[in-house]
């Protein structure tokens, strides 16, 4: 997979968070608190079709710090292995919609000022998103359909 396509993909991955915390008043800072910290990609996909064979998932890490998202990926060809930093974006979240739902909005490189939107749920250990560019209706679900410009991501939280 060359870096292009790559970044491509973890671009896309890097707006697309689902997550549930039920409560009887959902605020948005208690699920920014929750998706705090590191995540690994379990799963990856791109209207339907899968985007990074297991092997890479293993390099790509996202990032959260307060309302920041990173997107990093390992490229261990080279030695010693160098640590590429492929999105940057701030973060918005509505806990109060139903389904819950994210803003990414990319802070540096080519992708500055571009926005994607989606929804979230957060479950145990596990971040779901599906999300698509501004310009595309939000999902409503977690399906990423041909045609539908949807990326749907899976993450699991790494514990220290």
């Amino acid at each position: 997979m060359s870096r292009v396509a790559l970044f491509a993909v973890i671009a896309g991955m890097a707006t697309t968070f689902t997550f549930s915390a039920q409560a009887a008043n959902p605020k948005p800072e208690d699920d920014l608190a929750s998706l705090q910290g590191n995540w690994k990609p379990l799963q990856c996909e791109f209207q339907g079709v899968p985007q990074m064979p297991a092997d890479v998932m293993k390099q790509v890490t996202s990032v959260f710090d307060k309302n920041e998202y990173h997107l990093y990926f390992v490229d261990r060809s080279v030695m010693p292995p160098k640590v590429l930093r492929l999105a940057l974006a701030n973060i918005s979240l509505d806990a109060a919609a139903s389904p819950k739902t994210i803003t990414f909005e990319f802070a540096q490189g080519p992708l500055k000022g571009k926005k994607l939107h989606g929804i979230y749920e957060i479950a145990g250990n596990q971040l779901k998103m599906c999300y698509g560019p501004e310009e595309k209706p939000k999902p409503t679900e977690f399906k990423a359909a041909a045609t539908s410009g949807c990326f749907l991501e899976t993450w699991a939280r790494q514990v220290k």
